[in-house]
């Protein structure tokens, strides 16, 4: 494809993203990613994601008057997901993409199936103190090679048993910051040239698009409806990834 081909293909695939966002409060790379590598190479994708999700996820993290207790409370894992999300970018110009690729399809089907079929796991207060700087610093690995923060982040904001406007805010604002680690990362690293930088902002407009229409579906959604449709999109987007090694 050429630029321009890939710019428009960027268009739609990113409004598919925004709107299963908009339902899950998650899904944008889960929907794009896969997409976005059939046209164009892992770290491509990547870039054009990093302004779709930092924005998408900082309009999702201030809804809802939820922004400041949830920051009170995750702090100390959003900041070792920023830290290690900037550094592990190096592993996108170290690791080979079907490494990379394997990693990715394998831990967005394993992590959300342990989630959905062991809902009795707790993570009961006392213990966040010690396990939000770990699972922040896991995810921000997985997001800094990947952009898919979600299967760790996932994991752990299920087992806290939040609502699902709750849930929405808190893993809105986990990817905020880890997006930013991962634009930062790139950044740094040289991995993004800034033809992709000027991409990544246009199709910021489908995402918001589709972001607006999805939230309309969620506000109707069962929580019953809404686990489950988050564990299907994470399995098919897995095996999507492991299907390229074949």
């Amino acid at each position: 494809m050429d630029s321009a081909e890939i710019l428009l293909y960027s268009l739609l695939v990113l409004f598919l993203g925004g709107l299963f966002k908009g339902v899950a409060g998650l899904g944008l790379p889960l929907i794009g990613m896969p997409l976005l590598t059939l046209a164009v190479d892992l770290k491509t994708a990547v870039a054009i994601l990093v302004m779709p999700l930092v924005a998408s996820n900082l309009f999702q993290s201030f809804q809802g008057g939820l922004f400041a207790p949830i920051f009170r409370r995750f702090w100390p894992l959003l900041l070792s997901l920023f830290v290690v999300g900037v550094v592990s970018t190096k592993a996108l110009v170290i690791l080979p993409e079907q490494v990379l690729f394997a990693i990715i399809g394998i831990a967005l089907i394993i992590v959300p199936t342990i989630a959905h079929f062991r809902p009795d796991l707790r993570v009961v207060p006392g213990q966040e103190h010690w396990l939000g700087p770990l699972v922040g610093a896991a995810a921000g690995f997985m997001g800094g090679i990947s952009s898919f923060y979600g299967p760790i982040l996932l994991l752990y904001v299920v087992w806290l048993r939040l609502p699902k406007n709750e849930f929405v805010v808190a893993i809105s604002q986990m990817f905020s910051i880890g997006a930013i680690g991962l634009a930062l990362g790139l950044f740094a690293f040289g991995i993004t040239k800034p033809v992709q930088f000027g991409i990544s902002t246009i199709v910021c407009v489908p995402v918001f698009a589709g972001l607006w229409l999805g939230q309309k579906v969620r506000f109707r959604m069962s929580e019953r409806g809404f686990a489950r449709l988050i564990l299907i999109t994470y399995i098919v987007s897995g095996a999507t990834f492991l299907l390229k090694l074949v």
